[in-house]
């Protein structure tokens, strides 16, 4: 009897040691702030060459910091430059024929306006002369009658028998000239539109000299490589003399001013990430310290989903995907380092807690 209360004792010890532990195993994890573990992760860049050229320079090693605007890589520009060169041939070509148009042009407008003052001066002598005509004619009639009569001998008939005649052939050479002169007049018309024509397609190769030299000088800039974003090369792919193609990646830069890590949140501690909010994050590199950032976003779907999410432990095991960006402007946490992340203001975690 004795035996099996000694027994009977040592479970209930037993059971009370387990439930004292389980109890606070269960306040730790009560008291324990809403987080996750995840990796550091930066922004990388690729420096990439857009055309096919021969590498002259690199001025950067790999570990090195480049600021944003500085040059990184010199390219062989000789066959560009040369391209650029003849553009700018072909657009002082241009504009030199459109001002051989533009003066052929007025040649044409003012041999124009001559022929048509001829045309117009000729029709008023015409004009002079038909009144002329027409008095001579009824001088003529008038005469002729006097000579019916014996009045008038007939010398003064022959005379101005042969007035009315001369008239008649000045007029005539005169209608003449002026068709002459209408011609003229139309064919110079005609060369001044053929000018015109001939501005508008100079003025279009202008145009077209203009867009090679836009597009040779955008060739020319990418002989220089610039840095696109401040941060440190990360990879150099290339060295001096090497021949790169289109599309090569010749370094690979990394800003490390501002960090992001990604932890997944369980389904039973969600509403504590909101974007926004801030955390804190201690990495295994720094051990007595700790970092300030910021909730930048935070999954609106969740991650591991089991097929059929029924019971309470299934739910818990639903986690979402919280994204924060950390400033670290020294530099010192980089990219593929562990991190622990929590979240401020969830579990035994203050708010506003900043680097011991």
């Amino acid at each position: 009897m004795k035996r099996v209360l000694a027994i009977v004792v040592l479970l209930c010890a037993g059971l009370g040691v387990a439930l004292f532990f389980r109890f606070q195993e269960m306040g730790r994890k009560a008291l324990a702030p809403a987080g996750g573990s995840g990796v550091i992760e930066a922004v990388e860049v690729d420096v990439v060459a857009r055309i096919s050229a021969r590498i002259i320079k690199i001025h950067a090693d790999e570990g090195q910091a480049v600021a944003k605007g500085a040059i990184l890589v010199d390219l062989d520009c000789a066959e560009p430059n040369a391209a650029l060169e003849q553009a700018r041939a072909s657009l002082a070509a241009a504009e030199a024929a459109v001002e051989a148009a533009r003066a052929g042009a007025v040649a044409a407008q003012k041999n124009t306006r001559a022929m048509r003052s001829t045309v117009l001066a000729t029709q008023s002598q015409i004009e002079g002369v038909q009144v002329s005509l027409t008095t001579a004619k009824k001088d003529e009639t008038r005469i002729l009658s006097m000579n019916k009569a014996g009045a008038i001998s007939d010398a003064r008939v022959d005379k101005v028998t042969t007035q009315v005649a001369s008239l008649r052939h000045q007029i005539a050479a005169m209608n003449a000239s002026t068709q002459a002169a209408k011609a003229r007049s139309s064919s110079a018309r005609g060369q001044e539109l053929v000018a015109q024509a001939q501005i508008l397609a100079a003025r279009a190769q202008v145009e077209v000299a203009r867009a090679y030299i836009k597009r040779a000088e955008a060739v020319v800039a990418e002989c220089r490589l610039i840095v696109p974003r401040s941060g440190q090369v990360l990879a150099r792919n290339y060295e001096p003399g090497e021949a790169v193609l289109p599309g090569a990646k010749l370094m690979t830069l990394v800003d490390l001013s501002e960090v992001r890590a990604t932890f997944f949140l369980p389904n039973a501690e969600l509403g504590a990430a909101k974007a926004g909010g801030q955390v804190q994050v201690r990495a295994d590199a720094y051990p007595n310290e700790q970092f300030q950032g910021r909730i930048r976003h935070v999954s609106a779907k969740a991650e591991f989903t089991p097929r059929n999410v029924q019971t309470r432990e299934d739910r818990d095991r639903l986690v979402y995907a919280v994204e924060v960006e950390i400033p670290n402007p020294d530099g010192r946490l980089r990219a593929g380092m562990p991190v622990e992340v929590a979240i401020e203001g969830s579990g035994g975690v203050k708010t506003g807690q900043e680097k011991p």
